[in-house]
Order: structure tokens, then sequence, then C-alpha cells
């Protein structure tokens, strides 16, 4: 079982474990890295930092980036910095981890603009259902952790769900539970 995104940089060899982009590589797991949207007014220093460690093989993925209206730049450098990471993220094949916080219309114009073909992941998502609903007919996947909907985590198609930890303390293996207890389904 794998933890999609995790900051917990003891959370093991099956964890995803998000990294930041001034802070050094560690020498073993998986790792994503990106400019976080709290941080996107610092993205003049933080893109090369990103942009040179990306290709990195510990690097799985890119991200966490997105857009947050409550906290960081402009909307307007906040989606272009999003924009940056989906076309870095197709050019090395890696999948994009999201941070969206009230900002899902521009989220999905960015989508559909970059025609990805990379899975795009929104991490600890949420929202209800009829929102979940709009992001996977965008070709989204959606990661729950700790604090989920179960009405929402009951209709998310199997291959795009994905569990994860973020900064919470429970084991992923109990996260992955409550999921499938929602989801009326065993591990």
């Amino acid at each position: 079982m794998t933890d999609a995104h995790t900051h917990n940089l003891a959370a093991g060899p099956d964890a995803v474990i998000n990294i930041e982009p001034d802070t050094q590589l560690p020498s073993e797991g998986s790792f994503s890295t990106g400019v976080h949207p709290w941080r996107s007014a610092e993205a003049a220093t933080l893109w090369p930092l990103v942009e040179t460690i990306a290709s990195d093989p510990s690097i799985v993925a890119i991200g966490e980036c997105g857009i947050d209206r409550l906290r960081g730049a402009d909307m307007e450098t906040q989606t272009e910095l999003l924009r940056r990471h989906a076309i870095l993220a197709e050019n090395l094949a890696k999948p994009l981890i999201i941070h969206c916080v009230r900002a899902w219309a521009e989220l999905l114009a960015v989508h559909a603009s970059v025609r990805p073909s990379v899975p795009w992941i929104v991490h600890g998502f949420r929202g209800a259902p009829a929102l979940a609903r709009q992001l996977l007919d965008a070709g989204m996947h959606i990661s729950l952790g700790e604090h989920f909907r179960p009405d929402t985590a009951a209709i998310i198609p199997p291959g795009r769900l994905h569990v994860e930890t973020d900064t919470s303390s429970l084991p992923i293996r109990e996260i992955a539970a409550r999921v499938s207890a929602a989801r009326h389904t065993k591990l």
C-alpha cells in the first residue's frame, strides 16, 4: 500500500514523501517536490531548484503545487506556476500532486489547457461528490487523507483513488481502512 502524499520523512519505502525544493534531497526514498502555493511568492528562488532536482530518479512526482485562494501569491502568479509544474510533469512523465483551495475553476481551466497525459492527483480532497465528479470527468485522480467525506469516497473509481497521510499522525493503514469502510470494500 502506497502513501500517495506525506510530509513525514520517516514514512518508509511505501510512501511518496514531499520535500521542499530548498532542502537536501535524502539519499533514499521516493519523493515529490514543487513550489507549494503557500510559498508561491518565493517562486523566483524556488522554481530553479525544482527544475534542477525534478529529473532525479528518486523524485517520482512533481508537486505539491497548485492554487490556494486563501494563502500565497496572487491568483495569476499561482496559476502560471501551476502551469509550469504541469509542463515539467509532462516533460518528465511524472504525476502531478495538486493542492487546491477554493480555486477549482482555475484548476480545471489549467488542466484543460495543458491536456495532460500524466495523472494529476488532487491531494487531501474533502469536497462533495459533485465536485469530485467534475474532477474525475476531467480525468484527474483523487487522494483522500484522514478527513474525507464518505459519500465522496464511495464514487471514486478504484484506479483513480489514492490514500495519503499528508500531515496526519495516523498510519496509512488506518486511513486506508477508513476509506475502505466508507466504500464498503476490503483493503
